[in-house]
């Protein structure tokens, strides 16, 4: 096809913008011919279209389309044409961690700093418990925000240090943001077609449907009434209401959430063209159609539609609308990228209530400032200042991290988000929070088993909330509830025993408790509410300020038999096989449902296009791997051939063999992620690009290549991918035990 490119006037824009088709980069369909907007900073028409026509001399030139031509297109073109076209070619997997630690570094061990990492369900007070660590008033400052629902979205790092008040906050790349963008924008013309409520149309536009990019912070909440507000607290800051929409500002927004609706009208007429096409193209009856052709058409409609210029119109109108919310940043420093997108933004002050005041508006989920907040288009929150715990009078030396919840996780064999698991290696203590109100559900007990097999246990502590909500006619004192959650915790360890062997769970059962904590009215003044809870919170800081992790050194070596190992990694490989033959609808003990096509189809499009973590919602294949083969591999490594000395002590047999666990589990996490994504990124864009009648079949048959070639089970036929499979997992286990004081036999 020919790629041309144009300028155009964005709504409401004096400046213009060129658009093209990028004839090498892929779209969100997969296919080549990614859609590029950028400012091009002028007014001036003649010079906007003098700047078009070099554009097009770059599109119709092949011998131009390739990175290395950049220094000699510099020679001929603007630097803003160059810009445009050579910056979607360069590799670009944003760090952004590296980012906030350039600007702001955490201090370490070495600075006598603990590290300290807080997982948890959703709702289960994770964010509640860390205002406590951090000493912010639950109403006057609402830092961090806290709901029943997602409400931390973005990594939350504080370090709680004497002096200024200092930030950095990093924002999604502007990709991200566009194809999660695309799926609101798909979703609300789907609801559109399909006659739902116009205010369901409203909110599938602003809100994802994994509910992690609520877009109504930005662009406002056409469901908000300002004249039907509760009356004022008393108690909260008068700060607060500082930045609160006005009804001159919240008509503003409305007006313009109703021209993106409007768009939405349109798109949906367009639709209906695109659907009497494919019908006639097909010659289908599209209210006979049966199960599979019903889906291979709305996959048709939904590509169809994706290529559309009124779709990436409507697209592009919503970024510029957030993009004009940075404008309300008067404080501090913004950074932008090439694309003029913000990357990051850093503040400092000596005065707290204008930090908090601040760094609100990038963290907060207060509705009266829906339409003025950016908190979805944030990635991460480092702050650092003279934050003091509850009960405190002194500034510990923490660094506390607190990240998304880990979900209802709701089968067993769901695995941890990867960047969860990821920080295991670098935190000193791991504060897995739980809540009192029912048993430890399978997300919690996925932290304990993960930790235990990974050998970082002995940086757990938990702490279980909610303990003041707790009821019941035979629980009359805090006594009688926190045993009955002790004992619930004890199912686990006993769980954990069954999976991963007695070695693992040596004095478990006896360490978990003396490192458990119970907790209630954390979302009120606890000094004056819960004396009971003060405590617990003093002796919580007090031990996680001593948690600096110190690797045990000992002269106990196991000694390992080779043979036996590739039985473990035969035994997880064929785990991890029947975990997704459940999701395909094949013959399975796994008890994993029958997953939708077009969830299929939203984790295959996650690893072709490579965001979100390759993961979506609980389908996370790259850690369910991981966390198959570390199971395995720990029963294999609780049970070495001998010992020496033979009369080594069970409780150094298990440090002996953690430190080994922890060596393994640090490769295992990239060695999953080259085998089953990094070696196979032209299969997953096959698999996602899959499109038509039969596709979900094919696309299930294309997801299971990549998974036989990707991590063949050993033994059950001797090719090559299998024998380089147990070949560099054989490597990695033999590599760890001998640096971490093992021997492996020959």
């Amino acid at each position: 096809m020919g790629y041309k490119a144009s300028k155009v006037l964005g709504a409401g824009r004096q400046s213009y913008s060129i658009v093209f088709r990028h004839p090498v980069r892929k779209d969100s369909s997969g296919k080549a011919g990614l859609r590029v907007r950028r400012g091009l900073g002028t007014t001036d028409e003649n010079e906007a279209q003098r700047l078009v026509e070099q554009m097009n001399e770059i599109l119709s030139d092949k011998t131009l389309w390739d990175l290395s031509a950049r220094q000699f297109a510099l020679l001929k073109y603007d630097v803003k044409i160059v810009d445009a076209f050579y910056d979607t070619l360069e590799p670009r997997n944003t760090d952004y961690f590296s980012l906030r630690e350039a600007a702001l570094p955490l201090p370490g061990a070495e600075q006598g700093y603990a590290k300290v990492l807080l997982v948890g369900t959703t709702g289960a007070g994770k964010t509640t418990l860390l205002r406590q660590l951090i000493g912010t008033d639950p109403k006057k400052e609402r830092f961090p925000s806290t709901s029943p629902n997602k409400t931390t979205v973005s990594d939350i790092e504080v370090i709680c240090s004497q002096g200024y008040f200092e930030t950095i906050v990093t924002f999604f790349e502007l990709r991200e943001i566009r194809l999660h963008l695309e799926d609101c924008v798909m979703a609300a013309v789907l609801a559109k077609i399909n006659g739902l409520d116009n205010d369901i149309v409203t909110m599938r536009l602003l809100e994802h449907s994994e509910q992690r990019f609520r877009f109504f912070y930005v662009l406002g909440d056409p469901t908000i009434d300002l004249d039907d507000e509760d009356e004022v607290d008393e108690d909260e800051d008068q700060d607060l209401f500082k930045g609160r929409v006005t009804k001159e500002e919240n008509a503003k927004f409305q007006l313009v959430i109703k021209g993106f609706l409007s768009q939405v009208n349109e798109l949906a007429l367009v639709s209906e063209k695109v659907k009497n096409q494919l019908v006639k193209e097909f010659n289908l009856n599209p209210d006979s159609l049966g199960a599979e052709d019903k889906t291979a058409f709305e996959e048709i409609m939904d590509e169809e539609l994706r290529q559309k210029r009124e779709f990436h119109r409507l697209v592009d109108d919503m970024l510029d609308e957030m993009t004009e919310r940075f404008k309300l940043l008067k404080e501090g420093h913004l950074e932008f990228d090439g694309e003029q997108w913000p990357i990051r933004w850093s503040f400092r002050t000596n005065d707290r209530s204008e930090f908090i005041q601040n760094v609100r508006s990038l963290s907060s989920n207060y509705a009266p400032h829906f339409g003025k907040l950016l908190t979805p288009l944030v990635q991460g929150i480092r702050v650092k200042g003279p934050f003091i715990p509850t009960g405190y009078t002194v500034v510990p030396r923490l660094v506390l991290i607190d990240g998304q919840g880990i979900g209802h996780t709701v089968t067993s064999a769901s695995s941890l988000p990867s960047q969860t698991s990821k920080k295991f290696e670098t935190s000193d203590a791991i504060l897995l929070v739980d809540s009192s109100k029912q048993p430890m559900q399978a997300a919690s007990q996925a932290v304990l088993k993960e930790l235990a097999s990974s050998g970082h246990i002995s940086k757990l502590r938990i702490c279980f909330t909610h303990l003041d909500e707790l009821k019941g006619d035979n629980l009359p004192t805090r006594k009688s509830r926190v045993n009955h959650v002790s004992a619930s915790l004890n199912q686990v360890v006993t769980r954990i025993r069954e999976t991963l062997g007695n070695e693992v769970a040596v004095n478990l059962d006896l360490m978990l408790p003396e490192r458990s904590y119970y907790m209630g009215c954390l979302d009120q003044n606890v000094e004056e509410k819960d004396k009971n809870t003060l405590e617990q919170l003093k002796n919580l800081v007090a031990a996680l300020e001593t948690s600096i992790f110190v690797e045990k050194v000992s002269d106990a070596i196991p000694y390992y038999d080779e043979a036996n190992l590739i039985i473990a990694v035969q035994n997880a490989t064929r785990r991890f096989h029947d975990i997704w033959k459940g999701r395909f609808g094949r013959i399975s003990i796994s008890n994993e449902p029958v997953q939708h096509w077009a969830r299929l189809k939203a984790i295959s499009r996650r690893l072709a296009l490579n965001y979100d973590n390759l993961e979506y919602d609980n389908l996370r294949p790259i850690p369910e791997l991981k966390d198959r083969l570390m199971d395995h591999i720990r029963m294999y490594l609780n049970q070495p051939v001998r010992w020496v000395p033979g009369n080594t002590a069970d409780e150094e047999k298990k440090e002996a063999v953690d430190r080994i666990a922890r060596e393994i589990h640090s490769k295992l996490i990239n060695l999953a992620t080259e085998r089953l994504w990094a070696e196979r990124q032209t299969p997953w864009n096959e698999a996602f690009n899959l499109a038509g009648r039969g596709s979900t079949v094919e696309r299930i048959k294309h997801m299971e290549s990549i998974f036989e070639i990707a991590a063949p089970i050993p033994g059950e036929a001797a090719t090559l991918s299998s024998h380089e499979y147990l070949t560099i997992l054989r490597q990695v286990v033999k590599d760890a035990i001998n640096l971490k004081g093992g021997r492996m036999l020959h």
